[in-house]
């Protein structure tokens, strides 16, 4: 592993601490810099992502802050349709798994930025 590759995983890991989706980014900089095919890059954000909730479930957990019926509901939904996503994203191209996966994550970029700037725009009024 390079220093690049450290201090990449280090800030990533910062961010996703923070709550702004470091997985995201991890896949970014895999695909872009670290030229891993699309479905790789995914399956390794997928493995990050056991370890950061697993230490989050742990927080959450002693400071009981979990609404167990939601979560109920959640996993009744999630599972299957996670199940249904894998197979959709293994059935298609991986060209075309990196563009809606890119769409994607513009749009939730586009989406933080205007709320961001309407409660920054709501704050200033004050």
């Amino acid at each position: 592993m390079t220093i690049i590759d450290m201090i990449a995983s280090f800030f990533m890991g910062a961010l996703s601490g923070m709550g702004i989706g470091g997985g995201g980014l991890l896949v970014i900089y895999l695909t872009l810099v670290r030229g891993t095919d699309q479905i790789s890059a995914q399956g390794l954000n997928l493995y990050f992502f056991l370890f950061a909730s697993a230490a989050a479930l742990f927080v959450h957990c002693t400071k009981r802050r979990i609404n167990y019926p939601l979560v109920l509901i959640l996993a009744a939904f999630g599972m299957p349709m996670s199940f249904a996503g894998s197979l959709a994203a293994s059935a298609a191209r991986p060209e075309t798994v990196r563009v809606i996966f890119g769409v994607m994550l513009i749009i939730a970029g586009g989406i933080s930025l205007i709320r961001a700037l309407c409660a920054y725009l709501r704050n200033k009024k004050l």
